[in-house]
């Protein structure tokens, strides 16, 4: 899976945490960042890669730490 900026997001800790910024994108959408992997992975709700499928992404990942197969 890719970032809103077309990087492949790797994850290198065992806990990923979501963070959103307090300013917004100039067309006033949120944006925001995954702590926990080995570049600055971003979200942007005007990109599809967004909020929602930032916090899918973590929360399928933790799942998986949690189960693995």
């Amino acid at each position: 899976m890719k970032d809103c900026s077309g990087q492949e997001i790797v994850p290198i800790k065992k806990v990923l945490s979501m963070h959103q910024n307090r300013h917004p994108n100039c067309d006033g959408t949120a944006w925001g960042w995954i702590e926990g992997c080995d570049k600055n992975i971003c979200w942007s709700d005007n990109e599809p890669f967004n909020r929602k499928a930032a916090g899918t992404f973590v929360k399928r990942y933790h799942e998986m730490q949690e189960n693995p197969a």
